[in-house]
């Protein structure tokens, strides 16, 4: 439709389309249509304004997920996600553009806000509704609930899940027992916890670790070794896997560890 690659819909390309879709339209119900989609009523459609004008909404369950993954970055319980509620649970220092030098840290924190930040005001702030808006339009590009679960519990490290929904990038550690015996045990809802802390976490699951291998068989020297928190890179896996401007921080790549 977008004809002069505006990366928008103006109302001639718009009517243009419905023509060339043979949808023989009267120029009330085209102007109807066209301001169905034009949400902020700028006269034009950008892309995000029509995939919300074309999708469905989610279903409970996704909606469900979406409000599991906004409680593990609302630090506070505020109902507002801003930067204090990631400045600990998340290393900006790891991002590549930190590293390269482009970036500050404080500059990576607000664009990693501002990637939520949708459908409200763009003020560093995101709300639960503006949450919903972005999951809104990752969901519409994914068919299959099971791949939105997979998808939303590994990029927001929340354990659980069943069959192949089941979380699998939650840190597991080699705990020795008391009594001699060993298991691998999960590091629950691990974002932001760090390796010192693994034996308090999994104390609170319910399992008491005489030793804790963190190391694939290497015998770590003290089970009070420092980790740091996750990277904030990894925590852009959290949009839907495809190149679009309401996906665009899947781009940076697959850093979740």
């Amino acid at each position: 439709m977008d004809d002069d690659g505006s990366k928008s819909l103006s109302m001639n390309e718009f009517k243009k389309a419905m023509n060339e879709c043979a949808l023989q339209l009267t120029d009330q119900d085209l102007n109807s249509l066209f301001s169905y989609f034009d949400r902020d009523r700028s006269g034009t459609l950008d892309f995000d304004e029509f995939l919300e004008g074309v999708r469905g909404p989610m279903n409970e369950r996704r909606g469900k997920l979406v409000d599991m993954a906004f409680a593990v970055v609302d630090k506070d319980n505020s109902g507002i996600i801003d930067a204090t509620d990631i400045v600990d649970a998340y290393d900006a220092s790891k991002h590549p553009d930190v590293i390269a030098g482009k970036k500050t840290k404080d500059q990576v924190f607000s664009e990693f806000l501002g990637t939520f930040d949708v459908g409200g005001t763009h003020d560093g702030k995101v709300t639960k509704e503006e949450w919903h808006n972005y999951y809104k339009n990752v969901s519409s590009s994914i068919d299959d609930d099971d791949y939105f679960e997979l998808m939303i519990r590994n990029a927001w490290h929340i354990s659980g899940g069943e069959g192949w929904c089941a979380n699998t990038s939650n840190r597991r550690v080699l705990v020795t027992h008391a009594d001699g015996s060993q298991s691998v045990e999960e590091i629950k809802n691990d974002i932001g916890v760090t390796a010192d802390q693994y034996s308090q976490r999994l104390q609170s699951q319910g399992i008491n670790a005489a030793k804790i291998d963190t190391r694939g068989g290497v015998d770590d020297e003290s089970s009070n070794n420092q980790g740091a928190p996750a990277s904030l890179a990894n925590a852009y896996q959290a949009a839907a896997p495809k190149k679009s401007s309401v996906s665009r921080t899947y781009q940076t790549g697959n850093w979740f560890g």
